[in-house]
């Protein structure tokens, strides 16, 4: 089952038929039809009564439907998720440093928190005779990155 068997079957649902569901996305009635056929198939269930130019939906059809559209909400927030992550939107900011640098940055640093709210600062100090050790085993981190996992 792909995405697009979803979103055919919703529009179909939507606008009430084939045709205006067509219309409406842009493809072609038959190739919808077909789509949604697959997709019963697969189901192993009808999803709709058909008969002539109305597409009614079965009480199967309807708690599918109702799944259907929550999965086509979730798919676009992780879209949505994986590109304001590029973004540096959201994600985690990892600074390493010496505390006596916190003077220079940490104002700006407290700045950029209240301007980015979907991403969450770790500033960790750093005695200066653990620096070397901490950049060697990795856990310090001497630059700023971005983590969309964090």
């Amino acid at each position: 089952m792909e995405l697009r068997h979803l979103r055919y079957f919703t529009a179909v649902v939507q606008w009430s038929g084939y045709r205006e569901a067509s219309r409406r996305i842009h493809v072609a009635q038959p190739a919808i039809s077909q789509t949604v056929g697959d997709l019963e198939q697969e189901l192993g269930v009808k999803l709709f009564w058909r008969a002539k130019r109305i597409a009614q939906l079965t009480p199967e059809g309807e708690l599918f439907y109702a799944e259907a559209v929550r999965t086509l909400a979730q798919a676009e927030a992780a879209v949505d998720t994986a590109r304001r992550a590029a973004k540096g939107e959201i994600g985690r900011l990892s600074i390493g440093f010496i505390g006596s640098a916190t003077y220079v940055f940490l104002p700006a640093l407290i700045r950029l928190q209240g301007k980015v709210p979907g991403r969450e600062t770790d500033a960790p100090g750093t005695q200066p005779i653990a620096t070397g050790s901490g950049f060697q085993s990795g856990t310090d981190r001497h630059r700023i990155h971005a983590d969309p996992h964090g």
